[in-house]
């Protein structure tokens, strides 16, 4: 993913609320929301419906983990 197409997602996270889906080497990952929940941002592999949990989309950015690295270092990896 390039700066343009992760500004366009995180606009789509933080601004419009939308849940996205990306897919990081032939897996997929969904960033989505509880709205009633203090840690309501989740970032979740689908194949097996590993979920971790943020207060805020910045905290998901950069504390979320994929394949070992934070979220913010994957995301030129993200297709």
């Amino acid at each position: 993913m390039d700066s343009k197409e992760w500004e366009d997602v995180r606009r789509a996270i933080e601004d419009e609320n939308q849940e996205v889906s990306l897919d990081y080497n032939g897996e997929e990952w969904w960033i989505s929301r509880l709205y009633s929940e203090e840690l309501s941002f989740l970032l979740t592999r689908s194949k097996d419906s590993y979920t971790q949990r943020f207060k805020t989309a910045q905290e998901l950015f950069n504390n979320g983990i994929v394949d070992g690295k934070p979220f913010i270092e994957r995301v030129k990896d993200f297709d």
